[in-house]
């Protein structure tokens, strides 16, 4: 992760999950970003919060006992003007 704040012992926050998939997206498809995360069904951070708490449920990844969906809610829509969003830059 670039913000090291936001990665305590392991566990990333949901923010710094929504801050790395956007970062990603920028790096690698640039311009295009928006409509690949649009097609991936990552336009918003609920969105994101849902594949992550699927992937937990599958086992593929372990949560924290003290992760929620919710704490995936407001950080991005990309619907929406960034202004709008809990994630800055």
């Amino acid at each position: 992760m670039k913000d090291p704040a936001l990665c305590k012992a392991g566990h990333v926050t949901a923010e710094g999950v929504c801050r790395v998939l956007l970062e990603l997206a920028v790096d690698h498809f640039a311009e295009s970003g928006r409509e690949e995360l649009m097609a991936w069904e990552f336009g918003s951070s609920q969105q994101l919060g849902e594949f992550v708490h699927q992937l937990a449920e599958q086992g593929s990844i372990e949560l924290a006992p003290a992760d929620q969906l919710e704490h995936f809610h407001g950080w991005y829509d990309l619907g929406q003007s960034p202004e709008t969003w809990k994630l800055q830059w």
